[in-house]
């Protein structure tokens, strides 16, 4: 009887659901998905769409309207709408009360025809294919309507003529004289115009956007980006256009000529006066030399638009300056001089914060701790700016496993030091996007973990960072210096490393001196796209230098030299993080991560240094495990954890959904794949080695559900998430339904795990 009556209750739910017409009025038609046919204008000739996949996603994109329960953010793919299905059921014209609360938070409005506007949206896919060239594109669209006429799919059909081509591309130089005209003429082989191209409006924008940046580099002032004429004649032929670039020939004589800087002044803080190669303003000073350096407008020389907006780049890049500004004022009694005004409004010099709050790690540790933040800016008048942070913390293991993890506290101290490299050593640094810096950090951290040993590390490094354009950044760590030391371990550790001679090497004292390079892409953003990319590549070279010295003034063998009395490491480390955020909807995102380390030790170490090898687990990895709870391989540890769990090997997949409930609420479905390995197997840790042909049946598979509450400053993600499959079982026993084990938990953490 309650079996027959829950599938009733859900044919009914369904009923509603699907139905999502009650709150319709009279004449309102619910919008149910698109679909859009493209097809070829018929020409006595066979032709083709040459680069159809750039123009079809043009158009796909202007024509994308996810309807009310659109599986995946796709327009052509409609399920039940829960949310639709709740504003339906709490409607009402009431603008108060409960029910309304409840449709504005949890609830979603239905998505009309009128919403899609499909009049609007064709004309926009006619624009975009002329916009190509293809002009005479003719569209139209239908509405195929349900019985009741309430509900309605759009079907879009565009017919596309055969593209036009250019002829003849010209520059019209017959008015100009002088510089001007060479200027043309020598831009010329550089236009993106070509001659039997096909027409593109992006790239007559670009050749006038490029020719105006060429004509105000050159000192032309006056000359405006709409005084650049690009014309085009569709008359010459079939199929053919002539495309003649210039000038606006109505413009005074004055737009003709070349404007010089007659006068630079510096202003900071409004005032400032200069003593012994410095500015000095009333709380502060700066180099004056470094200004010099960072200003490339110059008295004497041709006005530049290149030259003025990399001048403000590189005081924005300071650091020790708020909005700076660059302006120009035609000089009184001569047009053809610019005065050019620098406005410097330094920024607070000194910042002191103290914090108390909730102290969270990815690796499955939660408590409180307390921080102390100082900031002080322009330190020696150069630009140093330092940062010192000190923090003491007492963190509870969280997880599927925290009853085998001890608890952990501890304190730290980190500062960085950063200042512009004005002068890089390699030619390879450039300024051309961004100011390079150069950087020293000093850090120690001293962490007890009361079941296993107190450990304290020394960090130093000393680089430089850089950009090569918006979504490229470098990080070069000339000297990375690492020296860890277990002042105290227990006698549970002890026994541990006794037992395994592999990994006292790698939990022995460790001295590491070597070198590091990061790699950096990000075009993540998906705010005026629908896809986003992110990259990540690091390598890490550690012990050569030290060898190679090692063994010219030492007869010592490999394996065993020491440098000041410890012995040093030498490895290659290896690794990349790729995401992709696909936006499928307007609240929603399907988002991919794969990332892998590779860890090689060789020359003087036959291990790995613990505080290098790979991990996998914790909050924004293999949920719901802790951090070092798992691998390598197919290893299962029954007593110890965090210490042993680690490898030279790491893979990872993760994939997640993301989509929005309500205000503030979004919620997720998640799995992650992935697990850890030794290149060579451990004989105290059996089934550790990596079986390159088994990667996947080798790895662990997690998946599960989430909230995130967005309160803009703070996300917190609450996950709950299962073990699917577990490669330390033998086969039969490996997924949830065969182990039948209870291996799933909640996830806590802040911030999108990816």
């Amino acid at each position: 009887m309650i079996f027959r009556y829950l599938i009733f209750s859900f044919i009914a739910f369904t009923l509603v659901a699907c139905s999502g017409t009650k709150s319709l009025s009279e004449g309102e038609v619910l919008y149910t998905g698109s679909k859009i046919h493209i097809n070829k204008k018929e020409y006595k000739e066979d032709w083709k769409i040459k680069n159809d996949e750039k123009k079809l996603v043009k158009v796909y994109w202007d024509l994308w309207d996810v309807p009310n329960g659109g599986m995946m953010g796709l327009p052509t793919m409609r399920f039940l709408s829960f949310r639709l299905w709740l504003y339906n059921l709490f409607y009402n014209e009431k603008e108060q009360g409960l029910a309304k609360w409840i449709r504005d938070n949890f609830g979603e409005e239905p998505i009309l025809i009128s919403d899609v506007k499909p009049d609007f949206k064709i004309q926009k896919a006619i624009e975009d294919y002329e916009n190509f060239g293809h002009f005479g594109t003719t569209g139209r669209y239908d509405l195929h309507y349900n019985r009741k006429k309430n509900k309605a799919y759009i079907h879009y059909r565009l017919t596309v003529p055969k593209v036009y081509h250019y002829r003849k591309v010209m520059y019209d130089t017959s008015a100009l004289e002088g510089n001007l005209k060479i200027l043309f003429l020598n831009y010329q082989p550089k236009s993106v115009l070509h001659e039997r191209e096909e027409f593109d409006l992006e790239k007559i924008r670009s050749e006038k956007t490029g020719l105006w940046n060429t004509i105000q580099n050159n000192g032309y002032y006056y000359l405006k980006k709409e005084d650049v004429l690009v014309m085009a004649d569709t008359t010459v032929g079939y199929k053919q256009i002539d495309v003649k670039v210039g000038l606006n020939g109505e413009l005074p004589d004055s737009h003709f000529k070349r404007q010089k800087i007659n006068d630079l002044s510096v202003a900071i803080d409004t005032a400032q006066r200069e003593v012994d190669g410095y500015y000095y303003w009333p709380y502060g000073k700066v180099k004056k030399h470094l200004l010099d350096k960072m200003i490339q407008v110059n008295e004497g020389e041709y006005f530049s638009l290149e030259r003025t907006k990399h001048s403000m780049r590189n005081l924005a890049d300071l650091g020790i300056f708020r909005n700076p500004s660059i302006s120009y004022e035609v000089h009184e009694n001569d047009s053809l001089a610019l005065d050019a005004n620098v406005d410097l409004i330094p920024k607070d010099a000194s910042l002191l914060g103290f914090n108390v709050n909730g102290n969270y790690k990815t690796t499955g540790y939660i408590g409180p701790s307390i921080s102390l933040k100082y900031n002080q800016l322009n330190l020696f008048g150069g630009a140093e700016n330092l940062s010192v942070e000190a923090n003491t913390y007492y963190d509870f293991p969280i997880g599927l496993y925290k009853d085998r993890v001890s608890n952990s506290s501890g304190f730290g101290i980190f500062t960085t030091l950063d200042a512009p490299l004005l002068d890089p050593p390699f030619k390879f640094i450039k300024n051309d996007f961004s100011l390079p810096k150069k950087y020293l950090s000093l850090d120690f951290e001293y962490n007890n973990r009361r079941d296993y040993f107190t450990l304290a590390t020394w960090n130093a490094a000393y680089g430089f960072t850089w950009k090569s354009n918006s979504k490229v950044t470098h990080k070069l760590d000339l000297i990375k210096l690492t020296f860890s030391d277990v002042i105290r371990s227990s006698e549970r550790f002890d026994t541990l490393i006794n037992n395994d001679p592999s990994l006292q090497l790698s939990l022995s004292n460790q001295f590491i001196l070597g070198s590091g390079y990061t790699y950096r892409f990000d075009n993540s953003s998906t705010e005026n796209k629908r896809l986003g990319t992110y990259f990540e590549g690091k390598v890490e070279l550690a012990g050569n230098i030290l060898n190679l010295a090692s063994g010219l003034v030492s007869g010592t063998e490999e394996g065993s030299r020491k440098f000041l009395g410890v012995k040093y490491s030498q490895y290659a480390r290896f690794e990349y993080d790729f995401r992709a955020y696909w936006r499928v909807g307007q609240y929603s995102h399907l988002v991919f991560r794969n990332l892998a380390g590779l860890g090689l030790s060789y020359g003087n170490s036959t291990q790995m240094p613990f505080i290098k090898e790979f991990f996998i687990g914790g909050s924004n990895s293999l949920r719901p495990f802790n951090a070092r709870n798992v691998g390598p391989g197919r290893y299962i540890e029954l007593d110890e954890a965090e210490v042993n769990q680690v490898g030279d090997l790491k893979l990872e997949w993760n994939l997640e959904y993301r989509f929005k409930i309500f205000t503030k609420l979004n919620g997720a479905l998640w799995s992650d794949a992935g697990n850890i390995w030794l290149l060579e197997e451990d004989p105290n840790r059996p089934f550790s080695g990596v079986r390159w042909g088994k990667l996947f049946q080798d790895s662990y598979l997690t998946s599960g559900v989430g909230l995130r509450i967005d309160l803009k400053y703070l996300l917190l993600r609450l996950d709950y998430g299962a073990v699917l499959y577990a490669p330390i079982f033998i086969d039969g026993y490996k997924w949830i339904w065969e182990n039948k084990l209870p291996l799933h938990g909640p996830v806590i953490g802040f911030g999108y795990p990816f």
